[in-house]
């Protein structure tokens, strides 16, 4: 699945005549050779020249993910005189038809498709605990009635519930799907997410994007139950292989306000075009769109940047204590401890540094013993994302405050949070301070309620995507609705806490974008308790 990019990269150049005037491609006629292969029928394609993926899913009706996926050799590119395997769905002896179960369906919206009862469904299929399982093969009764066809661009009805039983993916140019409201005084909202690709540091086969999706149906459901009204437009960039092409189409036109895409070099094409047309664009996640914060004025960059990280740590420490900064002799966190020198400075904290090679740990404890003052509290600020380092200097100071009776606060990185490997209880006996961008507190009760629902309705945990996405909805939708299209104007005002996120934004310039400031400090206590201060 990891080709996938590539793959619609190259379709799309080649699907596109006006870039190569001098190709047509061939006419596909469906195949009258059929197969079953591990319960499932296709149709046996033979490749034609000038055929590409894009006409030949669009003759048969299927996607480019299935074609691929039941055919592995396309990641190599189609060649003319090889055969596909094409599925279909095939009504065998009018009994039955084979249905094979998307990643968005279950067995009430299956039912719900092909007019028969969940029961029949279950029966015929011998289902234990009455669960399916995406790609599985499901014999549906035959009653006789009209089947409802695949949808490639479908209106979603007002119930979550049913978000997706009526859509498929497509590699048409279009909107994927639909959340269509049900007055007129609705509000066009654009959802641009690379749903058809898979995130490469996945191994299980998780889509993070469809996380993504999850998450942000459920924000808009509650501001539903508010009172808004919301045409929600999903584009699929997989879809369109590159920003620059969806922007390109034109589809995008009429949003009030565009969420995506997710990553830098995407994001890019389709701000300029939403800076020409005067929409405002969230960049939800990538850290490296702050790049494009200038002289775009309806930018949001949601990443809060690392001096605003920083700086919210260091304002805990008193001007009254003895801080200490230490770091990797080697220094590759080089900026970051010019920066956190920088924000000391300023902050007027008075300071001395100290740094070693990780190999001297061993003999380092007296050195750092040096800095320290017995008597009064020790702030030590440590500016290092190696593990195996922070994991040597704690091993020290744990020494120094255990068996020397030194006073000491940590305070550490974001990074650290992910560590497996460093001594948790260090954390807790010297007080970790931590500024983190993204972290949810599970005894909150806004969080149990997105839980319960989130389970409830999918059927699975959470990711982090999934919370980023509640949050990112709620705030921008909530300002589109509550302040209007002209939003930009009063959001330095417009704060919240939310799941995972804390968001208040300042405009960076007197002609840029704006930048989240707010950042979540969490607290390891000696009882091993943690605090969590932020906007809540």
């Amino acid at each position: 699945m990891r080709y996938l990019v590539t793959i619609f990269l190259a379709l799309f150049i080649i699907c596109k005549p006006n870039a190569f005037g001098q190709f047509t491609p061939s006419p596909v006629v469906i195949s009258q050779v059929t197969a079953t292969r591990n319960g499932a029928n296709f149709y046996i394609h033979k490749i034609e020249k000038n055929q590409t993926i894009f006409s030949i899913c669009k003759a048969y009706g299927v996607t480019s993910n299935m074609l691929i996926e039941d055919n592995p050799e396309l990641k190599n590119g189609l060649k003319e005189g090889d055969t596909l395997y094409v599925r279909k769905a095939d009504v065998s002896q009018d009994k039955y038809i084979n249905h094979i179960v998307r990643w968005y369906e279950n067995l009430a919206t299956i039912a719900k498709k092909y007019n028969v009862t969940e029961d029949a469904i279950i029966k015929l299929n011998s289902l234990e605990n009455n669960l399916i399982k995406v790609r599985q093969v499901l014999k549906i009764p035959n009653n006789e009635k009209e089947v409802q066809n695949e949808v490639k661009e479908t209106d979603i009805t007002a119930d979550v519930t049913k978000k997706a039983s009526e859509v498929t993916n497509t590699i048409e140019k279009k909107a994927l799907f639909s959340y269509k409201a049900s007055s007129s005084n609705v509000h066009d909202v654009s959802l641009v997410l690379p749903i058809g690709s898979k995130n490469v540091d996945n191994q299980d086969g998780t889509n993070n994007y469809l996380d993504f999706y999850q998450g942000f149906l459920l924000a808009v459901e509650d501001l539903k139950g508010e009172g808004m009204n919301v045409n929600l437009r999903v584009f699929d960039l997989s879809d369109y292989s590159t920003g620059t092409l969806l922007a390109q189409t034109g589809k995008l036109d009429g949003s009030e306000i565009i969420i995506g895409p997710i990553f830098m070099k995407e994001v890019g094409p389709v701000l300029e075009y939403a800076f020409q047309k005067g929409i405002p664009l969230v960049s939800p996640m990538d850290p490296k769109t702050e790049a494009l914060i200038e002289n775009h004025p309806n930018f949001y960059q949601v990443s809060s940047s690392l001096y605003s990280q920083q700086l919210d740590l260091l304002k805990n420490i008193s001007t009254n204590n003895d801080a200490t900064l230490i770091y990797e002799a080697s220094n590759p966190d080089a900026d970051l401890v010019e920066m956190t020198k920088e924000i000391l400075n300023n902050l007027g904290i008075k300071f001395s540094s100290l740094s070693y090679d990780v190999h001297s740990g061993r003999s380092i404890s007296p050195q750092i013993a040096n800095k320290l003052s017995k008597g009064s509290m020790n702030d030590v600020i440590v500016v290092s994302n190696s593990e195996a380092f922070v994991s040597d200097l704690l091993r020290n100071l744990n020494l120094l405050s255990s068996r020397s009776n030194y006073q000491i606060t940590i305070y550490g990185t974001p990074r650290w949070k992910n560590f497996e490997n460093v001594d948790i209880n260090y954390y807790h006996s010297m007080n970790l301070h931590l500024s983190l961008q993204y972290y949810v507190d599970y005894t909150d009760e806004n969080v149990k309620r997105f839980l319960a629902r989130y389970r409830a309705l999918y059927g699975a945990e959470p990711t982090p995507y999934s919370f980023q996405a509640y949050d990112v909805a709620y705030y921008f939708l909530g300002a589109l609705y509550y302040m209007g299209p002209e939003f930009s104007k009063n959001i330095e005002t417009y704060s919240k806490g939310l799941l995972q996120t804390d968001l208040r934004f300042i405009r960076k310039g007197s002609n840029g974008g704006f930048i989240n400031s707010t950042t979540r400090q969490i607290i390891y206590n000696p009882d091993y308790s943690i605090n969590i201060s932020g906007l809540n």
